[in-house]
């Protein structure tokens, strides 16, 4: 990992100075260039240097070939002087694309998230003395040197014109890539159907258990039918007479046990309009090759009215995501 983020400097503007009308440089020509010139008594290895500068999106390299891209012809011009050193321009640049949003987004909040407020002011510290152990120091390192924290003698903590910036990245929380939406639309598609069957299998054993005989072998699929419909289950919350259904379920099923699950506008409207008889069951803790669930669902009545704007709840473009730390019980050993 690089250990100082003015170490760019010269990589960059190394390719800028070889680059050929096409944009590319000679990945061997810019090293040797970086290697002719020492600065500040230091000679750091140039090819970690320019693997950090691609992994965090301001250099792109082909075979033995490296450009610059966008943000990266960006970054340069925010260097008129061609200086070693970061200019307070680069800083910000850097601290908003690269740590508060991009590649290195997850390290930093693992960082901040351990900062806490300061008993008696209105400051965010981090303590060696009470404060859970930081997981990746080269991040605090690299938000020193961006400007964002500033060394105490016993840690460290947030200048205080970034403090309000801190609190909203926090709020974010860790949020969804479009890489890991996919992932949650694969595993969605994997685990769907059978965290229907296992709601299914629930709710029937709910309602035989109640004494409702006849309305726990009425439990249906719907999603089956009507892929549209806004929820995936079709029950009762008791007797029946009529055999009208009056409890319908949303199942949102995942492999892991905690809670998170993606809330489409679609059934949000379907919720909006069904109320007290629409319910959500999050079907956790699935386990795909033996076709079984090791914890019971949690259940959420109207969460129209009851969940939406709690925190664990966080606006997208598509919907709401859920995330929150809980779990259902395990299923009782019979």
């Amino acid at each position: 990992m690089i250990d100082k983020l003015a170490e760019l400097n010269r990589v960059l503007l190394a390719v800028k100075d070889f680059a050929d009308d096409d944009g590319s440089a000679s990945v061997k020509a810019v090293i040797e260039h970086c290697k002719s010139t020492v600065i500040e008594a230091r000679m750091p290895n140039h090819e970690i240097s320019i693997s950090f500068a691609e992994q965090i999106g301001l250099l792109t390299t082909r075979g033995g070939a490296v450009s610059l891209t966008e943000n990266g012809l960006g970054f340069v011009d925010l260097n008129p002087g061609s200086l070693y050193d970061l200019s307070e321009g680069q800083k910000r640049l850097l601290l908003r694309i690269c740590y508060l949003h991009g590649a290195l987004r997850k390290q930093a909040r693992g960082i901040l998230k351990e900062f806490s407020k300061a008993l008696g002011a209105d400051a965010l510290r981090w303590s060696v003395y009470d404060s859970s152990p930081l997981p990746e120091e080269w991040a605090a390192e690299h938000l020193h040197q961006l400007g964002l924290l500033r060394r105490r003698e016993d840690g460290w903590e947030v200048r205080a014109e970034y403090t309000k910036t801190v609190a909203v990245f926090l709020e974010e929380g860790e949020g969804w890539s479009e890489d890991k939406f996919k992932e949650y639309l694969k595993e969605k598609e994997e685990v769907g159907k059978l965290g229907e069957d296992v709601v299914r299998a629930f709710e029937a054993r709910r309602l035989t258990a109640m004494g409702h005989v006849v309305e726990a072998r009425c439990v249906r699929r719907i999603s089956n039918v009507r892929v549209n419909a806004g929820y995936d289950i079709e029950s009762f919350d008791g007797p029946s007479p009529a055999v009208n259904y009056d409890r319908f379920i949303e199942v949102k099923a995942a492999r892991g046990p905690q809670m998170h699950f993606f809330w489409s506008q679609n059934e949000i409207q379907v919720a909006t309009r069904l109320g007290e008889r629409y319910w959500i069951y999050f079907q956790g803790a699935i386990d795909v090759a033996k076709g079984i669930a090791r914890n019971e669902p949690i259940m959420l009545r109207n969460p129209v009215k009851s969940v939406l704007g709690d925190g664990r709840f966080k606006t997208t473009p598509q919907g709401l995501i859920v995330e929150a730390k809980m779990t259902g019980p395990p299923i009782a050993k019979h």
